[in-house]
């Protein structure tokens, strides 16, 4: 999605902007709210439809490379994405494995998911 202020923005501006927040260091994880469990589609994802955890690729500074820390996103952003993904509308994940997975996820798990990592740092 292309805002206005990307707009603008040369290939060179956005490769620039991509490899300066690449070179960004993670920040250990953390909840915001220590007493809120994450959800179970967060911790421990959903077996019984073969649907792994968002923590195993999306979690704190041992989370894959190349996968989007989630903490602190927009709730709404997320949420967002997961539909995207789930219709086929978003196409930029290699092996459709963020498109599989959000068909397997119920829209109250993503609403979950999306409220969990919202609420990080």
């Amino acid at each position: 999605m292309v805002t206005p202020f990307a707009v603008k923005l040369s290939e060179q501006d956005m490769l620039d902007i991509a490899a300066y927040y690449s070179y960004l260091p993670r920040q250990p994880g953390y909840h915001s709210d220590p007493a809120v469990d994450a959800p179970q589609i967060v911790a421990r994802g959903a077996p019984m439809r073969n649907g792994p955890a968002c923590s195993s690729c999306h979690g704190t500074t041992d989370a894959k490379l190349g996968t989007p820390w989630l903490d602190g996103q927009s709730a709404v952003y997320i949420k967002a994405q997961l539909q995207a993904f789930a219709a086929g509308a978003r196409r930029n994940d290699i092996s459709e494995q963020m498109r599989n997975i959000a068909r397997q996820m119920t829209a109250a798990e993503i609403d979950e998911a999306a409220r969990y990592h919202a609420g990080g740092p």
